[in-house]
């Protein structure tokens, strides 16, 4: 199975947290929302989580080749992380 997670702004996620979204969102709009956006503010440590979530699923049957990347947009490189 591969899974990839592909974001417009691939730093975008680092540059808040969910509080400040959340508060942002409502001195906009007058409604703070009950969800969260999951903000990071380490990448490979996000990554690491997600493949954790994954393997710990029980709806993922096969877990013994689940693994992370972080694509290096610099470089070109794709590093394993987890």
């Amino acid at each position: 199975m591969a899974c990839m997670d592909a974001r417009l702004d691939v730093y975008g996620m680092l540059t808040f947290t969910d509080d400040g979204f959340r508060q942002a969102i409502q001195d906009e709009t007058g409604i703070k929302p009950a969800w969260a956006a999951e903000a990071f503010d380490d990448l490979e440590t996000d990554v690491r989580q997600s493949v954790a979530r994954i393997k710990a699923s029980p709806f993922i049957p096969r877990k013994d080749s689940v693994r992370g990347f972080v694509f290096d947009v610099a470089t070109g490189k794709l590093n394993e992380v987890a």
